[in-house]
């Protein structure tokens, strides 16, 4: 019976809204205390009621079918940028094919004069291996360019296609 009475009388102190009495002592110094117990010489204050403002309602922005999300303008952008990267790798691929095909030559001419007395055209021709070396290392390195940029496009959107969307109302 002592519990439930004890249990009933809690209830209650909770249901009973918390009215403090707030208590102003000055002391001989001229010092200002205030408390929530009297004390000797001190009076009791009496303050407004607390007013309280909730707080503005955060609606959630929801993009509108008009307007693309800024993950959705990325995302397209990537896809064009993607879509650009491989033509020029292509581009890139089939100079490297044409370059091999086509190696340097060197051609000299040059005129002789022969036994008889008259003047012969010769003409040399020869490999320049440094500079079809040289061109082919130029071309590569143009490949591997349009190779990594895409590799990297291609890494930032699978990576925003993977991303957690943050509404609004989780921020």
């Amino acid at each position: 019976m002592i519990t439930l009475r004890t249990l009933l009388f809690c209830t209650l102190m909770l249901a009973v809204p918390a009215q403090a009495e707030i208590y102003k002592y000055v002391d001989e110094k001229g010092r200002v205390t205030y408390s929530n117990k009297p004390s000797k010489g001190a009076h009791k204050v009496d303050l407004p009621p607390l007013s309280t403002v909730p707080p503005p309602k955060l609606e959630a922005s929801k993009p509108s079918k008009a307007e693309p999300s800024d993950k959705e303008k990325r995302r397209k952008e990537l896809e064009e940028q993607i879509a650009a990267e491989e033509k020029a790798l292509a581009d890139a691929k089939q100079a490297y094919k044409e370059g091999a095909d086509k190696p340097e030559v060197w051609r000299r001419t040059k005129t002789i004069v022969g036994k008889d007395g008259k003047p012969t055209t010769i003409t040399e021709t020869g490999r320049n291996v440094a500079a079809y070396e040289e061109k082919m290392k130029k071309l590569q390195e143009e490949v591997d360019l349009h190779e990594k940029n895409l590799e990297k496009l291609k890494a930032e959107l699978a990576a925003l296609n993977t991303a957690p969307v943050i509404r609004s109302e989780d921020k």
